[in-house]
């Protein structure tokens, strides 16, 4: 028999731009307040809006607002008194507003809220429910997942303190948790083979979005409206632009690609090192836009009119931005990196560019081989309109918001019921 369930999400407003999080959370909440069986609170841990504690009513979702404390500090993936006593800070002042509620499922996203799952039992019989985004060694050690492996297999901590020290950190999470929730099986396997997390506490399930309607767009009046000529070709990235998302190679293959295709302009849309791309991208800076922030309006527009979009990582998991651009049928090109590798198919859905390895065993792109996969899909515009049906088709069968939102019914449900383990 289906129960009501309480479904309470700590929003750590300071960690939500990082793996997706944001859209993610934003797709998936749309999805689970329709459903009938489940009550949505989200707990903002640490708002500026206001200077007390404040509940607010919208959408049929219940907003708890807890200020921040009036030195600023705010929860962080430390293990400092200071951290402890400002989790259990938030867990004090929403208890209030928690405490009458049943059958309730806590959801956690970053490890900046490690410190709340480690006290939230301490106040309330929940369940918890952990969502793993992306793993946070790949920040520090830019190498393959093997080698990683094997130095901690080893208990080599000097390969990077730093590394093994969040890990330890991003594990903690799972182990706390009843189900931990990776995107892509890649993630899975990891903790299970190399982490030696018990198959039963992780489940996969993939992102998903609301399909868009791409009836009725104008594409002519939004190249207008972007000031982009009639006869520009578009070559998009999206994200965070950052040297792990291999934006400089990009911008090398794009210098390299403009000798044969000089109406092409290549737009970065996301905040990140844009500094360093404009050094890069010297002396071509009129063919290379960098919009900054967007919102989510001024991103789609750039997804209608790309003729190519790129994502050149060389860490991803489950890319929302990979889902949106094919949901667009826009035609791909993709490292054959982590998850994107699980999520695509070379010249089914998309042109891979091989991930390479240095001498010391270090990941990276070359320029060569991102500028022959944007020159084939900008002089093959049959292969190119293959992929992006092809990748529209597969959006929707395996990465839309219905696959992912029953997904997390069942698993919500499924961690309502599982009885709390006997002790001996």
């Amino acid at each position: 028999m289906n129960k009501k369930i309480n479904l309470v999400l700590f929003y750590c407003d300071r960690m939500q731009g990082f793996f997706g999080i944001g859209t993610h959370m934003f797709e998936l909440l749309n999805y689970l307040k329709l459903s009938p069986d489940i009550s949505i609170t989200i707990v903002f841990t640490e708002t500026e809006k206001y200077s007390e504690c404040t509940v607010v009513q919208q959408d049929g979702v219940e907003m708890i607002y807890i200020p921040c404390p009036e030195n600023g500090l705010f929860l962080a993936n430390e293990h400092t008194k200071i951290n402890r006593s400002l989790a259990q800070r938030i867990i004090q002042l929403s208890y209030p507003y928690l405490r009458n509620k049943e059958n309730m499922v806590c959801w956690f996203n970053s490890l900046g809220e490690l410190q709340l799952l480690h006290h939230i039992r301490d106040y309330y019989p929940c369940k918890v429910m952990y969502v793993h985004h992306g793993w946070l060694w790949k920040d520090y050690r830019n190498v393959a997942d093997d080698i990683f492996a094997n130095e901690w297999k080893n208990g080599n901590i000097n390969f990077s303190r730093e590394a093994f020290s969040i890990t330890l950190d991003q594990l903690e999470l799972v182990n706390c948790s009843d189900k931990t929730i990776t995107v892509t099986h890649h993630a899975q396997n990891f903790f299970s083979r190399h982490l030696e997390v018990p198959p039963d506490k992780l489940i996969t399930i993939y992102n998903g979005i609301k399909m868009p309607e791409l009836t009725g767009i104008d594409k002519e009046a939004t190249r207008r409206e972007l000031g982009i000529g009639p006869h520009e070709k578009i070559i998009l990235y999206s994200g965070r632009v950052a040297p792990n998302k291999g934006v400089i190679p990009l911008v090398a293959a794009f210098k390299k690609l403009l000798a044969k295709h000089p109406d092409a302009r290549l737009v970065m849309a996301g905040t990140g090192t844009l500094g360093e791309v404009i050094k890069a991208a010297m002396p071509y800076w009129s063919k290379v836009t960098l919009t900054d922030y967007l919102t989510r309006d001024w991103v789609m527009k750039w997804y209608a009119i790309a003729d190519i979009g790129v994502l050149p990582s060389l860490m991803e998991q489950c890319s929302f931005t990979a889902i949106e651009m094919r949901s667009w049928q826009v035609p791909l090109i993709v490292s054959g990196v982590d998850g994107l590798d699980e999520m695509f198919d070379d010249r089914v859905d998309c042109l891979k560019v091989p991930i390479r390895y240095n001498e010391k065993g270090s990941r990276y792109l070359d320029p060569g081989d991102i500028y022959l996969a944007m020159d084939l899909l900008l002089s093959d515009k049959r292969l190119a309109l293959q992929l992006a049906e092809t990748g529209y088709r597969r959006a929707k069968e395996t990465f839309c918001l219905e696959q992912m939102g029953n997904a997390y019914l069942g698993l919500i449900h499924e961690i309502v019921e599982q009885e709390e383990p006997v002790e001996a």
